[in-house]
């Protein structure tokens, strides 16, 4: 077998694996959500939930999608369609997978570039739904984390996995009503303070919180500091956590300059 040709089989097998995973991946983020947002388990009391929460942990990815488009505010057919194909092609990978170009898919070099291509294109809406589901998680799990985290140290566990994933989607993930919650890596008011860093004037290593102001109104005028639930963009650069804030007062002016720059990654 030619080195070539043998790398092409070990992609493919590579591919299906991680398809497979991120599948799995779905499966448990629906089982671990499903008890709080179905009206069978959330809606009547706590010893429907628990019953729930066990029958949910036999159920297959057609059940739990299922369940999922009956808890969720979706009404498009487009997006009730795009999950059960999704649960189609999660079945036609597990169980069908080989059966579609005669006895062997992978025996030619054309065959694997062919179920290269089309696991990639598989991946791509699995994730993306992952995505998305992931982000009710983080929500369910943050309420947990705020209420009984002292007592299930699993929690902040799991709430740190997940904030990690969300960060690694570059994901906007907003909290309102507690801004420390907030993935400020990710909400583009962040993003655009970073850009003002290298667009506007410095003073010394650092940036007039001005400046920085003005850059972003007029990059994004809608992206203000109450989005996300703080009064200024001072506010922004303290709830972060992301930036080194030095403030100065003129005296003869009778006013504050505010500087900033961006803290060093490790």
């Amino acid at each position: 077998m030619k080195s070539e040709y043998r790398e092409l089989v070990n992609e493919v097998l590579r591919k299906i694996g991680r398809n497979i995973l991120m599948f799995q991946q779905i499966e448990k983020s629906l089982k671990l959500l499903l008890p709080f947002i179905h009206s069978d388990a959330s809606a009547k009391g706590i010893d429907s939930f628990w019953k729930y929460r066990e029958a949910a942990k036999s159920k297959t990815l057609g059940n739990l999608i299922n369940a999922f488009i009956e808890s969720a505010d979706y009404d498009t057919d487009y997006f009730i369609e795009r999950l059960r194909e999704m649960v189609a092609e999660r079945n036609k990978l597990v169980h069908h997978f080989g059966e579609s170009e005669g006895l062997n898919i992978l025996s030619t070099q054309e065959g694997c570039k062919t179920c290269i291509a089309y696991l990639e294109s598989q991946y791509q809406e699995a994730i993306s739904f992952y995505k998305e589901i992931t982000l009710f998680v983080f929500c369910v799990v943050t309420f947990l984390r705020e209420n009984y985290a002292e007592s299930n140290p699993k929690i902040e566990l799991l709430y740190k996995q997940l904030k990690a994933d969300i960060i690694s989607f570059d994901v906007e993930y907003i909290n309102l009503n507690n801004s420390s919650e907030t993935v400020w890596e990710n909400t583009k008011i962040v993003k655009l303070l970073r850009l003002a860093e290298t667009n506007t004037d410095k003073i010394g290593d650092m940036t007039l919180l001005a400046r920085a102001g003005e850059f972003i109104k007029s990059q994004d005028p809608e992206c203000t500091p109450k989005k996300y639930g703080i009064k200024t963009l001072k506010g922004v650069l303290k709830a972060s956590g992301l930036f080194e804030i030095t403030e100065s007062q003129v005296s003869e002016q009778n006013s504050v300059f505010i500087l900033y720059k961006s803290k060093l990654s490790h």
